[in-house]
C-alpha cells in the first residue's frame, strides 16, 4: 500500500481492502492502512466495507496480511503431512473441515487459491521474510511445473469437472 501511495499524488489518500475467495460469501474484508494514510481515508474506507456488507479487519501494512501469511503455512503444513504418509489428500481435508470447521481443507483452498499463485505469494513472503515456514513445499512447485493449477485447470490436489471435485489427483506414494 505505501509502496504504491509513494507512486500518487496524494499518498494520504490510499488504503488497502483485501477480499478473501470466494468474496460473495466471505463475509470479511481486510483493511490496510499505509503508512501515510490519513484517518479520513480509513474512515471512508471502513464506511465503504460496511456499505458492501462486509467486517472490517482492520489490520496494519504487512507482506501478506493476516488471512494470506496464515493459510500458505496451514496448506505447507498439509503437504508435509502428504509427504510424509501420514494421511491423504482427501483425510486432511475432512480432518480440517469436520474437525475444526474450514469451509474448505487445506488442498481444496490451495487449488481454489490456484497453486501458482499460491506458489508466488509464498516466494514473495519467503524472499520478505526468509523464514523456512513461507517456503513453499516441493509439491506445490512440482505441481505448478507440471501445469497443475487447480481448479482453474481442472488439476491441482484433486480432478474437476465443471467445477466440482470428481477425484483426488495425487498421493503421497507420488512425493517420496
Amino acid at each position: 500500500i505505501s509502496e504504491i501511495a509513494g507512486e500518487l499524488r496524494h499518498p494520504e489518500r490510499t488504503a488497502g481492502l483485501h477480499f478473501i475467495t470466494p468474496s460473495a460469501s466471505i463475509k470479511i474484508v481486510e483493511v490496510i492502512r499505509g503508512i501515510e494514510t490519513n484517518e479520513a481515508t480509513f474512515e471512508f474506507v471502513l464506511k465503504f466495507a460496511k456499505m458492501i456488507e462486509k467486517q472490517a479487519i482492520v489490520i496494519n501494512e504487512s507482506p501478506g496480511h493476516v488471512s494470506s501469511r496464515l493459510i500458505v503455512t496451514l496448506i505447507n503444513e498439509a503437504c508435509e503431512t502428504l509427504m510424509e504418509g501420514v494421511a491423504s489428500v482427501q483425510c486432511i481435508d475432512t480432518t480440517m473441515k469436520m474437525g475444526y470447521g474450514l469451509l474448505f481443507g487445506p488442498f481444496e483452498m490451495a487449488d481454489r487459491i490456484g497453486l501458482d499463485n499460491l506458489l508466488k505469494w509464498m516466494d514473495n513472503l519467503y524472499a520478505e521474510y526468509g523464514l523456512q515456514k513461507f517456503k513453499a513445499s516441493p509439491i506445490i512447485k512440482r505441481l505448478v511445473r507440471a501445469g497443475f493449477h487447480g481448479l482453474k485447470t481442472g488439476k491441482g490436489f484433486y480432478k474437476y469437472e465443471h467445477g466440482k471435485i470428481i477425484s483426488q489427483a495425487i498421493t503421497s506414494t507420488e512425493f517420496k
